[in-house]
């Protein structure tokens, strides 16, 4: 399954520069899911698949395909799968003027993506939001969705989806007359595509910038542009973006007084308009040719042209002004949706400063109780050499066992207040060194000696995050699988670390005591103690479950009483920040 995945991410990065082969890859993907009866990744092969028909143009197929794998995601609760589905039928009906539907089926994936914190895929849906304000002729919140878009963007490190509002953008900006903003948001945007390798989004910005000429005067540049724009739709199979290209081309050629052309290359775009119900192109296309006809005298043409147009346009605008009405509750969703997120983010805040005022006063409290408790354990060192009888040496004994408990309890509090306050500092991580010298360091732990250690790593992983933190997870997996082992001689622990495209997995598995599922609902809260024959604090899953949250990262373990336990992090992958060394 991991290998699928792997394909199909392959697939899903492919199709900005190789379509045909993205697809190719999909549909082995698929066939393999088939052979093995492997459902799950049958459904996520067809949801790769009904995007790049999306990006074809094939609709319908697109729909079905997405649909039947939205079934299988429904059955099993996979809300990730859900969403990923339902975009691709979500952009089919705002392509085709049903934007009501578009934006139940794009809210839908809002509302999953940011509850996920996907942001890559929050980008481009926001982006899709954005194109459907547009029709509606709001301009403000279509800018709003855009800029969302962006920082959604920016959020995951991802150029490409950040780049996509640029185009719109910057259409927006020609049409208020600002040509320096839209030149620039253009120009950023064919740099960007360029350094990526995106082939389809780079002719969407090769078109903006062609806009940008043609509002300008310069026919040439922005003939040159939208030829340019055209060979790049059609190396990546973009069917929408041909059509555009094909009109505005055959617009230029009318301009310029060639008249052939200007209808070889409208008669183009409505070809392809119609054959994949690209309704706003179709009665452009018409218009265009009227504009043509007309020019030549040719009134028998251009009569049946215009009734084309008007009777194309009427459709379309009766449509759009039926699905504006009904989009108004749409609308109003995501007013709620955004009005949510910030409550939610006030919420966040508070909790923020609520969590710092706590981890400043576990601080002080720790650093002021670290003194007393030293010199008690100073005393008690004194008390083995000077005091001989056996019945008071053994209560002295019992009560440095309590001091030795307390002095954990603090030293976790001030570990868990330094690692919420430090500094960002993102470093490479070697996780085959680090997990040898997690191991190493319990060697004075009673079981270590009979524990059979297996570490397995991922060849070339590439992982950047806080050194310290990571080192928090690992020391406390490792430490809880050793201090909860069983007293047989296969005693083991096995700790392995993989990486997809995506993310790393990090897991700890070990057959010692288990947990009792009457206490697994609880292990995660703070001082929490789900065996009380082992001495620990109490502190160290909740303090690991902490450190992975700092990561944004997911934490899930089974276990069986009495048979062992396995603990699975999973930790998302981005791109490094500058600060990263």
């Amino acid at each position: 399954m991991e290998e699928a995945n792997q394909i199909l991410e392959k697939a899903y990065k492919m199709r900005v520069h190789n379509l045909p082969e993205a697809i190719k890859l999909a549909n082995q993907v698929m066939q393999t899911g088939v052979e093995k009866n492997d459902l799950r990744i049958v459904a996520k092969a067809k949801t790769s698949l009904g995007l790049f028909y999306m990006i074809l143009g094939e609709f319908q197929k697109s729909i079905d395909l997405s649909n039947e794998a939205i079934q299988f995601f429904s059955n099993h609760n996979d809300t990730r799968g859900l969403a990923n589905a339902k975009y691709n039928i979500g952009s089919v009906y705002y392509k085709t003027s049903n934007f009501h539907l578009g934006l139940e089926y794009l809210l839908d994936c809002l509302s999953i993506y940011r509850e996920l914190k996907d942001f890559h895929n929050e980008a481009r849906v926001l982006k899709s939001i954005g194109t459907i304000y547009e029709y509606f002729g709001d301009e403000e919140n279509a800018v709003a969705s855009y800029e969302g878009s962006i920082e959604a963007a920016r959020n995951a490190y991802d150029r490409d989806a950040e780049t996509n509002a640029f185009s719109p953008l910057s259409g927006i900006y020609l049409k208020r007359g600002d040509w320096d903003k839209a030149y620039q948001l253009a120009n950023d945007s064919i740099r960007i595509k360029e350094e990526t390798g995106d082939v389809r989004g780079l002719a969407f910005s090769v078109y903006a910038m062609a806009k940008v000429w043609h509002k300008k005067g310069e026919i040439e540049k922005a003939m040159s542009f939208y030829q340019e724009s055209l060979r790049l739709n059609q190396a990546s199979g973009d069917r929408l973006g041909e059509s555009m290209a094909f009109n505005k081309i055959g617009f230029l050629f009318y301009e310029l007084g060639d008249y052939h052309q200007a209808n070889v290359n409208l008669q183009k775009a409505l070809a392809i308009a119609q054959s994949y119900q690209i309704q706003v192109m179709v009665f452009k296309a018409y218009y265009n040719q009227y504009l043509v006809a007309k020019k030549l005298g040719n009134v028998t043409d251009a009569i049946f042209f215009l009734e084309r147009y008007l009777e194309e346009k009427n459709t379309v605008i009766n449509t759009h002004t039926h699905n504006v009405i009904k989009s108004y509750r749409s609308l109003a969703k995501i007013q709620l949706l955004e009005s949510q997120a910030i409550i939610q983010k006030e919420k966040a805040e508070i909790t923020e400063r609520k969590n710092a005022e706590l981890d400043s006063f576990f601080y002080r409290v720790s650093h002021d109780l670290k003194g007393p408790i030293s010199s008690l354990m100073g005393l008690n060192d004194l008390v083995k050499v000077d005091i001989m009888d056996q019945e008071s040496a053994r209560y002295f004994e019992m009560y440095q066992s309590q001091i030795r408990r307390i002095n954990k309890i603090i030293m976790d509090l001030i570990d868990l207040t330094q690692m919420n306050n430090k500094t960002v500092r993102l470093v490479r991580i070697d996780f085959q060194t680090l997990i040898n010298e997690c191991i190493h360091s319990y060697t004075y732990l009673e079981n270590f000696k009979r524990i059979n250690f297996t570490v397995d790593v991922g060849s070339d992983i590439e992982y950047y995050t806080e050194w310290g933190v990571i080192n928090t997870v690992l020391q406390n997996l490792i430490e809880n699988a050793i201090k909860y082992s069983r007293p047989v001689p296969e005693a083991f622990v096995k700790v392995s670390v993989t990486q997809n495209s995506n993310s790393i997995a990090i897991h700890v598995e070990d057959n010692g005591q288990g947990i009792h599922p009457q206490h697994q609902a609880r292990i995660f809260e703070m001082f929490y103690r789900a065996h009380d024959n082992v001495k620990g604090s109490g502190l160290g899953l909740y303090i690991l479950k902490r450190a992975v949250e700092r990561l944004l990262g997911e934490i899930s373990f089974k276990s069986e009483f009495s048979k062992g336990t396995r603990f699975t992090i999973t930790l998302p992958i981005q791109n490094v920040p500058q600060q990263a060394t």
